[in-house]
């Protein structure tokens, strides 16, 4: 997976974990030009497939939590509850 990208991605979920209450799920989709998605995100340089895939494979991979909303239960992007501690010692530089 791209650095340049898991890194900025989880930095700016760290902003969105920080409105949710204990228990809470969002869902956060990848930007769109022209559609209407909930909680969108952008990171300059990637399109929003490269962002739906990342979001994915964070989770998939038990680096964030999806309060146990199965990852492919939206079309793109996916519910969002925090960073695990694994996605903490993700973000940090090696």
């Amino acid at each position: 997976m791209n650095q340049q990208l898991i890194r900025p991605l989880l930095a700016e979920l760290v902003r969105r974990e920080a409105a949710l209450q204990e228990g809470d799920s969002v869902l956060v989709q990848p930007f769109i030009e022209g559609m209407k998605v909930d909680n969108p995100i952008s990171i300059p340089g990637f399109d929003h497939d490269q962002i739906d895939a990342s979001l994915r494979w964070l989770a998939r991979r038990g680096y964030i939590g999806t309060g146990g909303v199965p990852i492919d239960e939206a079309n793109i992007g996916i519910y969002f509850s925090g960073i695990t501690p694994a996605g903490r010692r993700m973000m940090t530089p090696a």
